[in-house]
């Protein structure tokens, strides 16, 4: 090892150059066989990740400190030159220095790690990678349900990251409050609708309740805050003489879609099977044209004919 460093100390300033290339090709070859072949050995995903991002940091730290051994002689005389082109560097590339700072910060800060979802501006998604210069999300929402991915990876620089709001999903507290809307008409019974859609909400989120309520005392361990009910709740309001109710639950911020098709398939059933005690509100009025009778024709003609008749005679 001592032979191989002597040599590389006294080889030319082209010899060294030459071999930085040469070793920086051999570095990064064997590291990435590493990167594609050694995640495969671990059977978890997040493992799996882990262990890729972790043979690529080695792989740039061995390149950095291959070159830091084979320029040692140099970096001496190199320190003025490597001062003022790295300052100009820092002022050329002033976005990539500061997103990689703030990947740092997102790592340090616990602003979010791979696997949450997250809300970034007005991108919704899953956090699938944090690079040293962007964050890489698959995409959840727009032109699909909210908890859907639509198929699009957003890659957001980490410059921008810590500009705006971030909402987080998945740290803390893992659920969310949801609400949807029943209408009935004002001949339905009231009282019957409202322990209806309260019987059969508390049914489907049964399972959620106790894992909200482990999850939120968490939250409550950790911040100021108050514990809100989580049991599901039926409001009524009057709109456009129809009984609107809203119905508000807890549930899995993976679940939302999932949940409100259970929901309103219930609810369906139970208006089915309700005995015209629950009648859903309809938001129009349909009017059905149909053919005349041949009397209610022939009426009509002879109106026409006497009103025909009686112009004529007033001339």
């Amino acid at each position: 090892m001592n032979d191989l460093l002597r040599q590389a100390g006294s080889l030319s300033l082209l010899g060294k150059c030459i071999a930085a290339v040469i070793g920086i090709l051999v570095i990064h070859g064997a590291f990435r066989v590493l990167e594609q072949t050694l995640p495969r050995r671990f059977g978890r995903a997040d493992a799996r990740y882990k262990v890729r991002k972790f043979v690529v940091f080695s792989g740039y730290l061995s390149i950095l400190l291959f070159l830091a051994i084979l320029f040692e002689d140099r970096l001496g005389r190199l320190s003025l030159v490597l001062g003022v082109a790295g300052a100009g560097v820092a002022v050329a590339l002033q976005d990539v220095l500061a997103s990689i700072a703030r990947a740092f910060s997102i790592g340090f800060s616990k602003l979010y790690a791979v696997g949450d979802r997250v809300q970034i501006g007005d991108t919704r998604g899953d956090v699938i990678d944090i690079g040293l210069l962007r964050t890489t999300l698959m995409e959840t929402g727009n032109w699909v349900g909210r908890d859907l991915y639509n198929g699009r990876i957003a890659r957001i620089p980490n410059s921008t990251v810590l500009k705006g709001s971030v909402f987080n999903y998945s740290q803390g507290f893992r659920f969310i409050w949801d609400e949807i809307k029943v209408v009935f008409t004002t001949s339905s019974d009231c009282e019957f609708a409202r322990e209806m859609l309260l019987r059969t909400t508390t049914e489907t989120i049964g399972d959620y309740l106790v894992d909200a309520r482990s999850s939120w005392k968490e939250v409550s361990d950790n911040y100021r805050s108050e514990n809100p009910p989580l049991e599901p709740n039926v409001a009524l309001v009057v709109e456009a003489g129809s009984l609107a109710f809203s119905v508000s639950y807890v549930v899995d911020y993976t679940k939302r879609t999932a949940m409100k098709d259970q929901l309103f398939t219930k609810i369906v059933k139970e208006v089915t099977n309700s005995d015209g005690r629950l009648a859903w509100a309809s938001s129009g009025v349909t009017v059905i044209n149909q053919p005349e009778t041949p009397e209610a024709v022939e009426g009509h003609a002879l109106s026409l004919t006497r009103g025909a008749g009686r112009a004529a005679g007033s001339h």
